[in-house]
């Protein structure tokens, strides 16, 4: 079932304090007063400063997609501080994705791209958007509160400023985009971890650098995650046919969960399982 974006920001009240649904129509008067600054009808320094603010706050907004939600704090004589940075909130985690068609693909692209590279768009380079983002998030966002906090993902032991920095660029200029960045499947609201594109137990040198951490569908990294772990305890890097087998393995395991099977009824391990299951495993591996 197709993800209803405007039943869901609806539900959350997306996003304060700029558009959310106690500010309906905020967006609208700050895009027809640009309009006014930009035809020379205002000619005020101060509020020049602020509509320069908002905007930034607006493209912060934009950047988190469905995955993070804006805001600043509150004074106790009520109102915004709108001195201080802003604080950039995971949403809640959406739940009930594992068999979802967006996860389906998901795993299926991963495992042609993991298989023999392909992909079937046309992505344009993202390192403009990661240095965009970047300067936002250093200028505007709070750090200890919002950057250090995305930027942890993936981390084996503490990272440097800038180390957490840049992973969360690279990490929110793929909310940004809203699909990933290897093989252009969209994320359509489903849970993003943040992944390593060389594992950790392949190179740990390679563990804390900002380009190797993309964000990618929760399900689908579990997946990957599996053959790598298994790959580890034997000492060495999985394959790249070895994660395109564990995708599909898990890709049909998804699709067989709750149907009727061949095995049901049967003791796992037991011989008249082991009959079927033999036959199938020799069509997968």
């Amino acid at each position: 079932m197709a993800t209803d974006w405007n039943k869901l920001r609806s539900e959350r009240g997306w996003h304060t304090p700029f558009t959310n649904i106690d500010n309906a129509g905020t967006r609208e008067r700050i895009n027809n007063v640009q309009l006014m600054l930009d035809r020379g009808e205002i000619d005020d320094p101060a509020f020049v400063k602020l509509m320069q603010g908002l905007e930034k706050a607006v493209e912060i907004e934009d950047m988190g997609d469905v995955y993070y939600s804006p805001s600043v704090n509150k004074s106790k004589k009520g109102g915004y501080i709108s001195a201080d940075k802003i604080i950039f909130t995971p949403e809640e985690r959406i739940h009930g994705g594992a068999e979802s068609p967006s996860t389906f693909r998901s795993i299926l692209a991963q495992e042609r791209f993991k298989r023999d590279g392909y992909t079937a768009f046309d992505l344009a380079p993202i390192e403009p958007e990661i240095a965009r983002i970047t300067k936002l998030l250093r200028d505007e966002v709070d750090f200890n509160k919002s950057v250090k906090l995305i930027g942890n993902a993936g981390a084996r032991g503490p990272r440097t400023d800038e180390q957490y920095l840049g992973i969360a660029a690279s990490l929110i200029a793929d909310t940004d985009r809203g699909y990933n960045r290897q093989t252009g499947i969209a994320f359509n609201g489903m849970p993003l971890d943040g992944g390593h594109l060389v594992a950790h137990s392949a190179n740990p040198l390679l563990s804390d650098v900002p380009t190797n951490l993309i964000m990618q569908n929760g399900y689908m990294n579990k997946a990957q995650a599996s053959t790598e772990k298994m790959a580890k305890n034997l000492g060495r890097e999985a394959t790249n046919v070895e994660l395109a087998d564990g995708l599909l393995k898990s890709y049909i395991n998804r699709i067989l969960n709750g149907q009727m099977l061949l095995t049901d009824g049967m003791r796992k391990g037991s011989s008249s399982y082991n009959d079927v299951m033999s036959v199938i495993d020799k069509k997968l591996v």
